[in-house]
């Protein structure tokens, strides 16, 4: 009598596919916890809000450091409106001389005009040098802060464009 080849393998197949499912289960289920190993209750977390602290105090320091860029600007701006007014004052000078029919009368004032343009012209570039860096280092913080969107989130950048100069003071008075 022949027997079929499948009756005597399927039963171990199917013994074999048992056994592998008990055991890959079995490596499934966590084991249960021994009461030696137990883990001692939670601490409260009491540093949690550090980072936000952190934040807040980096955000005071920066709007401090804006407003101390803010007041070196508003000084230097103050400087450079008195440097226009003593030239604007010398200037006043030259053209009143320039109407007296006097000979000579006109080189004064002039050298005093051109003195005075030369002396604002390099107390303007070395006010100019002091504050450079300054700006930058404060730029460069708030890149670091917030990226490329960081130098619009300082004031300084948010005054919006130079005014257009006047007409008359596009032009040479003389």
């Amino acid at each position: 009598m022949k027997t079929n080849p499948l009756k005597s393998l399927v039963p171990g197949i199917v013994a074999a596919t048992v056994l592998a499912m008990a055991t890959s289960v079995g490596a499934q289920t966590p084991p249960a916890p021994s009461p030696a190993a137990k883990s001692p209750p939670a601490a409260p977390m009491t540093g949690h809000h550090k980072g936000s602290d952190a934040r807040a105090k980096h955000a005071a320091d920066m709007k401090a450091e804006c407003q101390a860029m803010m007041a070196k600007k508003q000084e230097m701006q103050d400087k450079l409106q008195a440097m226009d007014a003593t030239l604007d004052k010398l200037v006043a000078e030259m053209n009143a001389a320039k109407e007296s029919k006097q000979p000579g009368a006109l080189e004064s004032p002039m050298a005093a005009v051109i003195n005075e343009l030369v002396a604002q012209r390099k107390a303007s570039r070395s006010m100019m040098m002091e504050m450079q860096p300054a700006m930058m280092a404060h730029m460069t913080h708030h890149m670091q802060r917030h990226g490329a969107k960081g130098e619009m989130e300082c004031p300084m950048m948010k005054t919006g464009k130079a005014p257009e100069p006047k007409a008359e003071e596009t032009k040479p008075k003389m």
